[in-house]
């Protein structure tokens, strides 16, 4: 977690700067005792955990916090004071946490350890990747299915980016040569799938609705919908999903997109 510590009196953040260093989740990238440095720094670089002093001449820290949150809704932000009447200001914020000086090291570990929560919430555990072979990564490790067909099935929700996914279509996508209408398989593969995902601490990705089943886009991530979110496409190989033939339409859909923004470029 890249961290900036900014007080116009750095000596007085000498225990926080010793705890983060002995913080493995706790990456200290910047001491600045101007505001103004911080905002500069935090312009060109990531910043994701903010120790800020309240009261500083070129800009209090309460602003500093607004300016950071424009460039990061999600870094942390904690702000030091010796001064109460700012509470009603750290509220307004939404500051993640706040300490009254003066501290002490049990006051420092507290607030390390409370950042430390937050940041792992803030992160998400699952990624997906969909340019070549499906795969998924859980905690930045490639996860084993145990059988294919759950695995298949995850990966035409990841296909969906959100949409519901019912048992009839889910049938005429994955087991094509099966007729009749019976949907047993489906919920029985489903079933199977939930499983897995319940076993590994994920399976609030897969969210159900009256009309079948949705992947919780929020909670994941993954470079399909990091391209057409941002229209960067450093990591397509132009193939996708090529595990399945009924990805073949989206691969479609993307040589087209692919092509006219080169055109237009």
């Amino acid at each position: 977690m890249k961290t900036i510590l900014v007080d116009d009196e750095l000596w007085s953040m000498l225990q926080f700067k010793a705890q983060c260093e002995d913080n493995p989740e706790i990456e200290l990238v910047g001491e600045f005792d101007t505001a103004a440095e911080a905002l500069r720094f935090a312009e060109n670089s990531t910043v994701e955990f903010a120790l800020l002093d309240i009261e500083m001449p070129d800009m209090n820290g309460v602003e500093l916090a607004k300016r950071l949150r424009e460039l990061n809704p999600n870094v942390i932000i904690v702000f030091l004071t010796g001064h109460k009447q700012y509470l009603e200001e750290f509220i307004n914020m939404k500051a993640d946490y706040y300490v009254f000086k003066p501290y002490t090291g049990e006051d420092v570990r507290d607030v390390l350890d409370r950042v430390t929560l937050l940041s792992r919430r803030f992160k998400k555990r699952v990624y997906f990747r969909t340019f070549g072979k499906f795969m998924m990564y859980l905690d930045g490790k490639p996860f084993s299915f145990k059988r294919e067909k759950p695995k298949e099935l995850l990966a035409l929700l990841v296909d969906r980016r959100g949409a519901t996914l019912g048992a009839k279509e889910a049938m005429e996508i994955v087991w094509p040569e099966k007729e009749g209408g019976d949907t047993s398989l489906f919920r029985m593969t489903m079933a199977r799938l939930r499983d897995e995902l319940k076993q590994a601490g994920i399976d609030e990705i897969v969210k159900t609705s009256a009309k079948g089943k949705y992947l919780d886009t929020s909670l994941v991530e993954c470079d399909l919908y990091d391209l057409l979110s941002k229209r960067n496409w450093e990591n397509y190989s132009g193939e996708y999903m090529s595990d399945y033939s009924w990805a073949e339409n989206t691969l479609a859909d993307l040589e087209q997109l692919y092509w006219r923004q080169k055109g237009g470029a």
